[in-house]
């Protein structure tokens, strides 16, 4: 019995530093293998597609009399884009084009009396009926030209934005000038800017994710579809061409691209178990109670998982990720329940 007294007097410092000793409460998880996508990041702006610009020209000279668009804007297929009033000068060789046809026709009826009478050739006759024709095709070129319109609304030719505006109002229009620039909205590119030494890990085909820089909520899917192999002067960078066919963006959008490189199955945990010091990243597993740090290396970087590999990790051991601020190797843990 006195013996017995003695040890429990010897333990008695012991039980009560380890009564006193500090355990931080941290949430685990298990670890597991999840599928872990590498990819490369890349910012970039929205633009139309190549050839889904069109200018707006008039074939004929003329005074913009209203603009009912601005730069900007959204059009519907068919909607008023400006009012236009005809030259003089091109509205007089439409009428002209007019008069020489009635005169034609004129001519080889009077043509065919005198051929009838035996007053006239057949050569005659052939080269009033070319005069005819000529006629009849000088008028019809002022008709595609517009010349015979006085006045009227210039509309869209399908639905898009007006990029920009080369005229103002009562301006006067020289044949083919283009008034204004219209893009399709049914097709967009994004041109993402990514570092000369990754744009050879990049293949066309690959998957794409963009996100708007300022509505992180909206995520378009598309593929790579050509790496240009020359550096952007501006910029310094690399232009990866992407091509969405997607109306739920708009051109000059800033956007930000996580291009998949490659995918495989490896360890993956929670962004917030890993941390970062003058050593290197590392996280905590749990033992016994007990934290143990493991030094990892991260390797892909998801939305909420990130891709890690380290010799020392236990795939028995649960993670700590939350609370892992407050722990160093070896402290005292309490695990929050589940």
């Amino acid at each position: 019995m006195k013996r017995l007294l003695i040890a429990i007097a010897a333990l008695a410092p012991l039980l009560a530093a380890a009564a006193d000793s500090p355990s931080v409460l941290v949430r685990t998880e298990p670890l597991r293998q999840h599928a872990i996508a590498e990819t490369l990041v890349g910012y970039g702006t929205l633009a139309p597609e190549v050839g889904g610009i069109v200018n707006v020209n008039l074939p004929r000279p003329g005074r913009i009399t209203a603009l009912g668009v601005s730069p900007g804007q959204v059009v519907k297929k068919g909607a008023r884009l400006l009012e236009f009033r005809t030259a003089a000068g091109a509205a007089l060789g439409y009428q002209q084009a007019r008069n020489a046809l009635a005169f034609a026709r004129s001519e080889l009826a009077r043509t065919e009396q005198l051929v009838a009478q035996k007053l006239a050739t057949a050569s005659q006759l052939a080269a009033a009926r070319k005069a005819l024709a000529d006629a009849e095709a000088a008028l019809e070129a002022q008709r595609r030209l517009g010349n015979g319109t006085a006045s009227g609304p210039v509309r869209a030719p399908f639905d898009g934005v007006v990029m920009s505006i080369g005229a103002a109002l009562g301006d006067r229009i020289a044949p083919g000038t283009a008034v204004l620039k219209l893009a399709r909205l049914s097709g967009l590119r994004a041109l993402l800017g990514i570092e000369p030494s990754d744009s050879f890990a990049v293949r066309p085909g690959m998957p794409v994710r963009l996100t708007p820089v300022f509505d992180a909520q909206r995520k378009v899917e598309a593929h790579v579809a050509a790496v240009h192999g020359m550096v952007n002067l501006q910029t310094q960078l690399v232009d990866v061409v992407v091509k969405i066919a997607t109306g739920d963006l708009l051109p000059g959008m800033r956007v930000r691209g996580d291009i998949t490189l490659a995918s495989r199955t490896g360890w993956a945990v929670p962004r917030s178990a890993v941390l970062r010091d003058g050593s290197g990243d590392y996280l905590f597993q749990v033992s016994g109670g007990v934290a143990r740090r493991v030094a990892v290396r991260a390797e892909s970087d998801g939305d909420r998982l990130l891709g890690i590999s380290g010799a020392g990790l236990d795939p028995a051991l649960k993670v700590v990720v939350q609370g892992n601020y407050e722990l160093s190797d070896g402290m005292a843990v309490r695990e929050a329940a589940q």
